[in-house]
């Protein structure tokens, strides 16, 4: 089956007459191919290494043919090593938008070719390639930023993020960007219908003490709409959980962090000690979304010397959500916790290794306590 697709591949993007049909084939070939594999391990490098091919051959004329939610399809299987249900498809299907921007400086031409996001965080694919065909692709990183155009738009509405190589060759480098929106204004309801610009500044080889190998700036321009789904809140009744504290110390005496000049690294050589403490919270809310969940929770004990509410108590990450028709768990790949003043709570957010539908989760557990599903 593998050569099979691989072959219809080839032929598909055929550079001297690319062929929109033969790239339904290769699509369905694939679905196919997927349906077949049961071993997670082979299911992974197949998908990524079918992928990688499409997003790596395909020209600017093939790549009419085959639409943005496609390309995240197959970045989410690999990410989830799991295959996507009907919910999850349908969902990228709807969030998921085509850019097929492409912009040449320094010598390299970057393409922005599709995004999507929950609304809470931006992911953007990319691809880089040498104009030079004697150069040859190393660990590159696309470095940048995402910022609005609109008037309107808070200035540091994005924050942070992450990059993701989809794959690499001597000739095309591919990458996942993901950028998050600040956490302030998650709650407010950000409109992502203005217009938003990614700047990227450079190709770097992703190391510590990265060298910058190519200067930008490539710049994009482009809207994107989340998938409107909204937000299932499973706690109706508040409940105790657990959550630790890590007490920081330092020679012996608590340590509070930014005390330190900028850049200064301790380790426990230096006399830096961690002490963790288990405490009781209260969760008030726990809310599923399509791509993640918060979780709100409030500590009334009493803090150490030196300690408050923006360094209060971690609540973990034992949460547990069941898919329909045994299509397995959405599995929590990442999260951050922090005191948020305008909840007067602390706050965790969970990220998915890939889109749910909400209509498909039959059950939650979070820390032992099953929770009740909205109309169940």
């Amino acid at each position: 089956m593998k050569t099979d697709t691989e072959a219809l591949l080839r032929r598909a993007l055929d550079p001297g007459a690319p062929d929109p049909a033969l790239l339904g084939r290769v699509k369905a070939s694939m679905r196919k191919e997927q349906d077949m594999r049961t071993n997670k391990y082979t299911k992974r490098v197949v998908t990524l290494a079918l992928a990688a091919a499409l997003v790596l051959a395909l020209g600017a004329t093939a790549y009419a043919a085959l639409d943005g939610a496609e390309w995240f399809k197959r970045w989410f299987a690999s990410a989830s090593q799991t295959e996507l249900t009907e919910g999850q498809i349908e969902y990228i299907d709807r969030a998921a938008a085509d850019v097929g921007q492409s912009v040449t400086a320094g010598g390299w031409t970057v393409t922005l070719a599709s995004a999507m996001t929950d609304g809470e965080r931006v992911f953007m694919n990319l691809t880089a390639r040498p104009e030079d065909e004697g150069t040859k692709v190393v660990d590159t990183i696309l470095r940048g930023q995402l910022t609005s155009t609109d008037p309107a738009a808070p200035e540091d509405l994005f924050t942070g993020g992450g990059m993701s190589q989809f794959d690499r060759t001597d000739e095309t480098l591919s990458q996942i960007m993901e950028t998050s929106v600040n956490s302030q204004y998650l709650d407010q309801d950000i409109d992502f219908s203005y217009p938003l610009t990614l700047t990227v500044d450079c190709l770097t080889n992703g190391y510590d003490g990265e060298e910058t190998y190519v200067d930008g700036p490539w710049v994009f321009e482009f809207t994107v709409t989340p998938g409107e789904d909204g937000a299932m809140e499973l706690v109706t009744e508040p409940f105790t959980a657990r959550a630790r504290f890590a007490h920081e110390y330092l020679n012996g005496e608590p340590y509070e962090r930014g005390t330190l000049e900028p850049g200064t690294m301790i380790d426990n050589d230096d006399g830096f000690e961690i002490e963790y403490e288990d405490v009781d919270v209260t969760v008030t809310s726990l809310k599923l979304n399509p791509m993640g969940a918060v979780c709100t929770y409030v500590y009334e004990g009493e803090y150490a010397e030196g300690e408050g509410p923006e360094s209060g108590p971690d609540i973990g990450w034992d949460l547990d959500i069941e898919l329909v028709g045994g299509s397995g768990q959405a599995e929590v790949v990442a999260s951050g916790c922090g005191w948020e003043e305008n909840q007067q709570a602390r706050v965790t957010r969970y990220e998915f290794a890939a889109p749910i539908d909400l209509g498909e989760v039959t059950a939650v557990t979070f820390q032992g306590h099953e929770l009740a599903l909205p109309g169940a």
